[in-house]
């Protein structure tokens, strides 16, 4: 394939990505990394966006394909792969009439049609045919940046698309706005008479920005900052300067309650810097003297009601402040007597129990509440009290000490029984298999990290403690996940076949049934 014209591609700003680098002439070098290309995918945006802005105004063109993956013809698909591979390279992967003949059949068996994919979680395969199919589309952006616009550049992950275009301040936006319909008019026509391609018309979207704040915005509805990972002028800094923006952000929340008496939302770009603090370095350093000291400031007087917030990383930070973690152990205990008991106490209550600055402070309320409420979410929490609660108080049959010890667990558990008791079963199929992923990942204890850690991994290791009938189970799950919800970077398809709730119940009892059963199993136990 014409690999060679990346470089060509970059140095015209086009940058495409389908989260990996396939290496025809040495499979063994390729590199799967979807989460690198998306991270690097929404970075250039950011990054290019940020720079046009500078006393200029920048049109953002978001672009979507309709129903994509399924809508690839076969036999175009075969074409555009032999149109792009040079002839030694045909010659060499005997890509001829009979080989794509052979890819198109067993395409069809797959999809039981001449068009289209096939869909799962992580399909690399899928990706880098997509992908390479709309390689024509990247020519056709080229052309018109050469034509017309030297400042556009064009982002591309698989199908997930922005353009961007540069203008003078002076430009007024109705200007804008029909240079950009024609840029986005070529772009369709050529979808549509090239490729069988259509642009969705209620998904592509263009943004006209002015500003840094329009900018952080954009970012924000556009979900720029999937594996975020701040851009040195965003705040790639040191330990130091880390805490030093969640500080100013936490002294501005405080400033708004106090002003306001509520705060709606977070922003993003907020969230963020305080979801840096989660990094080894910062952790480490909110140990220091320093920064106990900036810490305390910040908390003094600290309403408890700002915890809903970025409630996991304001626990980790106010756990560095002993009198303000003890006036908010008061603050839970309190809120668990009262018998109008909300989401948010018993939310942060479970953090609380969590961290190791945490000696039973509310633990009679709590199993008070066992006595009092049948809510699952609070025999959850009670099982942090009570170790050893029978297997008819759990809502997921996984051992005590073993939900103890590994808080990632925890949270998917938490997370399974809000969804479901909001009646969000597919939402709440999804996190119970996260629930077993977890709980494979953590008892496998493997060197593949968790975000690599997929089904191979938990197929190959149960093999080892479970039987044949058992993995059958394991893989339906996985399978009946990726046909309730596509949830791979860059991708927003929903195939519908949503879970209800009787299939969501007879799944969560057949699971409830087998996680004993592994657990006796393992080595260890």
């Amino acid at each position: 394939m014409r690999i060679e014209l990346n470089a060509i591609q970059e140095r015209a700003s086009i940058y495409t990505y389908y989260g990996a680098n396939i290496r025809l002439e040495n499979p063994k070098g390729s590199q799967i990394n979807y989460q690198e290309d998306y991270q690097e995918f929404t970075r250039n945006i950011r990054r290019a966006v940020r720079r046009q802005v500078q006393n200029h105004k920048v049109a953002v063109l978001h672009l979507d394909i309709q129903d994509f993956f399924r809508s690839i013809d076969h036999s175009r698909l075969m074409q555009v792969l032999a149109d792009q591979a040079l002839p030694a390279s045909r010659l060499r992967l005997r890509y001829d009439e009979h080989t794509q003949l052979t890819i198109r059949e067993i395409l069809f068996l797959i999809m039981r049609r001449s068009e289209g994919l096939p869909i799962s979680q992580q399909n690399i395969v899928s990706n880098l045919l997509s992908h390479l199919f709309l390689y024509p589309l990247d020519c056709c952006v080229r052309e018109i940046q050469m034509e017309s616009n030297t400042s556009l550049t064009f982002h591309r992950y698989v199908d997930d698309m922005f353009l961007t275009v540069q203008f003078p301040n002076v430009e007024i936006n109705e200007n804008i706005g029909t240079k950009m319909l024609d840029i986005s008019t070529r772009i369709g026509e050529h979808l549509s008479s090239n490729l069988g391609l259509t642009l969705n018309p209620l998904k592509t979207r263009l943004d006209i920005l002015t500003s840094e704040d329009e900018v952080d915005e954009l970012i924000e509805r556009s979900r720029l900052v999937s594996f975020y990972r701040p851009l040195p002028e965003e705040g790639g800094e040191p330990p130091q300067e880390t805490l030093n923006r969640a500080i100013l952000v936490l002294s501005t929340l405080r400033e708004q309650f106090r002003q306001r008496g509520y705060i709606d939302r977070i922003a993003t770009n907020d969230d963020l810097a305080l979801k840096q603090c989660f990094q080894k370095a910062v952790v480490h350093y909110t140990r220091s003297e320093q920064a106990q000291q900036q810490l305390e400031a910040v908390f003094q007087d600290w309403h408890p009601a700002l915890m809903s917030k970025s409630i996991k990383v304001l626990v980790f930070l106010i756990s560095r402040v002993p009198t303000a973690l003890n006036t908010l152990f008061a603050y839970v205990c309190e809120g668990l007597r009262n018998p109008q008991l909300s989401l948010t106490i018993v939310h942060l209550a479970e953090y609380l129990m969590l961290i190791e600055e945490y000696n039973g402070e509310f633990n009679n309320e709590v199993s008070h509440l066992l006595k009092t409420s049948s809510n699952p979410y609070t025999h959850l929490l009670g099982r942090l009290v009570n170790p050893l609660s029978p297997s008819s108080n759990r809502y997921i049959n996984i051992e005590d000490s073993c939900l103890q010890a590994h808080r990632s667990i925890m949270q998917q558990v938490r997370r399974t029984i809000i969804a479901e008791r909001r009646g969000v079963h597919g939402l709440a199929y999804n996190h119970l298999l996260n629930v077993l992923q977890e709980w494979c990942f953590c008892n496998q204890q493997s060197s593949v990290t968790r975000n690599h850690y997929d089904r191979n991994h938990v197929v190959n290791w149960l093999e080892s403690i479970a039987g044949h009938s058992e993995i059958m189970f394991v893989i339906t799950i996985f399978d009946r996940r990726n046909r309730n919800t596509i949830s791979h970077p860059g991708d927003e398809s929903i195939e519908i076949a949503p879970v209800n709730q009787t299939e969501y119940e007879e799944h969560l009892a057949k699971l409830n049934h087998l996680l004993p059963n592994f657990w006796r199993r393992l080595p260890n136990c």
